[in-house]
């Protein structure tokens, strides 16, 4: 039996924009079948460190390795084993859901693109809006599009910001559950949410406050710290906290 690596396993990332820190001392080790939740204030760096474990941004300190790859190092090769889903939807307006689900089938070079897009199709129930240009879906189709087009080519490492924004409890829900199956076939996940209540499903947090980070901790942790009943509420109470 072999033991398995870690996902992500890195130490004091630090990145700053000219004059301004904006996240500094990230430190995370995610296992496969694990999920994290990135938690704290907008601003705090949250997006800034899944765009670094993405590749997207090179770190000014701090040291460690994504899927086996130096973090510092060209981001090439582990993109590809990368599901990154941004805040933003960033799939083609004017293509359709189906075009633009197979001209990411064919950008990841997966077999039988047509196949692929019945597949997705079908497993994030996508039937309904297949043949419609995504600049006409409502937002939560849009997200739920875009959910499934990270999702394509099976990366074992997801990076999700914000995936469950704007949408109604029933597609919360449905991602939700999404997220426990893919976790339990050993897919690693890192969210960044601002429901948190939603958080409170994940069994690690980070919580970002004026771009210092702790954690990994559990929301339990963060909640009996801060003397409140809930992470939302332990976050809020935290942000206003004067500084130790």
């Amino acid at each position: 039996m072999t033991t398995a690596e870690p996902l992500v396993e890195v130490v004091g990332l630090a990145k700053k924009y000219r004059t301004r820190t904006v996240v500094r001392d990230v430190t995370l080790r995610l296992m496969p079948g694990e999920i994290v939740g990135l938690v704290g204030a907008n601003g705090g760096g949250k997006t800034t460190t899944l765009r670094i474990l993405a590749g997207l941004l090179r770190p000014d300190l701090g040291s460690g390795a994504v899927l086996g790859d130096d973090i510092r190092a060209s981001a090439t090769a582990r993109r590809a084993r990368i599901g990154y889903m941004p805040q933003r939807l960033s799939l083609y307006p004017e293509l359709t859901v189906a075009e633009n689900l197979r001209f990411r089938a064919d950008a990841h070079g997966l077999p039988d693109a047509r196949g692929q897009v019945e597949a997705a199709a079908l497993r994030w129930g996508l039937a309904p809006v297949l043949t419609t240009r995504f600049e006409r879906l409502s937002g939560g189709w849009g997200r739920r599009v875009q959910f499934a087009a990270t999702l394509l080519h099976a990366p074992p490492l997801l990076l999700l910001d914000e995936p469950t924004a704007g949408l109604d409890v029933v597609t919360r829900t449905d991602i939700w559950r999404w997220l426990v199956e893919l976790a339990t076939r050993g897919h690693g996940i890192v969210i960044a949410t601002h429901d948190l209540a939603e958080a409170e499903r994940c069994p690690t947090i980070l919580h970002y406050r004026d771009g210092v980070v702790e954690g990994p901790i559990t929301p339990k942790v963060l909640i009996d710290k801060s003397g409140a009943r809930t992470l939302e509420a332990a976050v809020a109470a935290l942000a206003t906290a004067a500084p130790q």
